[in-house]
């Protein structure tokens, strides 16, 4: 049985591909071939048959890798609920969980535009804030952490701010891999590139879905590409993401501000009592 040693749970929009792609490069983790398979989401990863999905995930891991997933949606209550708990009993109690935040304002904004790309949002971020309470919800970061904590403890959840990480990918990369018991490789790490920046990312919409979701594809062609190739097939194949779209105005800013505000004074003492 082949099971998750550590998650990044998120948050959306917060640096969550650089890191994985960063943590990828060391030979001695492995993630699954989806970066986001969400399997913890739902209630039918705990019966027989979708433990055994969720395990397969993992099968291609060699001896003495740990292995990882990336799933954002461990944190994007309150549309998904219950994914500790389910952590709790699918990969035990000494799984290790990784949390990146970000400013709470420009979290919001980088995942408007990432819906609005993809056709799911209005343009008007204004009035998306005010239609979409997804765009706050995710923000709430001591809200989405709460169930973790409560359910592993704060020794087991590493809360990392995305400002500080993207200023010293190398050296959280390091600390990361101290904290899962693997040798750091800062060598292989490829800090000149930046991943799914929302600007110019290439959007996988209409029949190109329909592609990826192939399943002969996903089983005999995917396998075989690795991170770089797929990057660059994206990048020439698809569409590129539109123009960003007119930012938020100063209203919509403070709406954001208060609506996180009490969330954020929360979050402050947690960062300070895990990360030390």
């Amino acid at each position: 049985m082949t099971v998750p040693g550590f998650l990044i749970i998120g948050g959306m929009k917060c640096g969550s591909t650089t890191l994985f792609r960063d943590l990828e490069t060391n030979p001695r983790i492995f993630f699954p071939l989806d970066k986001e398979p969400e399997n913890l989401c739902r209630d039918d990863v705990l019966s027989s048959e979708g433990r055994q999905r969720y395990e397969a995930l993992f099968a291609r891991a060699k001896p003495g890798q740990i292995c990882g997933e990336a799933s954002t949606a461990y944190t994007k209550r309150p549309d998904f609920e219950g994914m500790a708990g389910r952590a709790l009993r699918v990969c035990g109690p000494d799984l290790k969980i990784i949390y990146l935040v970000r400013d709470p304002v420009k979290r919001a904004v980088s995942h408007h535009f990432h819906e609005y790309a993809r056709g799911n949002m209005p343009g008007d971020i204004d009035q998306a804030v005010r239609d979409f309470p997804a765009l706050i919800n995710y923000s709430l970061y001591a809200m989405q952490a709460q169930p973790w904590l409560e359910t592993f403890g704060s020794e087991r959840v590493r809360i990392i701010r995305f400002e500080d990480y993207v200023s010293d990918r190398v050296g959280w990369c390091e600390e990361i891999c101290r904290l899962l018991g693997v040798e750091p490789r800062s060598d292989l790490i490829e800090t000149d590139k930046v991943f799914n920046k929302s600007e110019n990312k290439p959007v996988m919409r209409g029949p190109w879905r329909m592609v990826a979701h192939n399943p002969l594809y996903r089983k005999l062609i995917r396998p075989l590409l690795s991170s770089d190739i797929k990057d660059r097939v994206r990048g020439r194949v698809l569409p590129k993401a539109p123009p960003k779209p007119a930012p938020p105005s100063e209203e919509t800013v403070e709406r954001i501000r208060q609506a996180v505000g009490a969330d954020q004074e929360a979050l402050r003492p947690l960062l300070a009592s895990i990360n030390g």
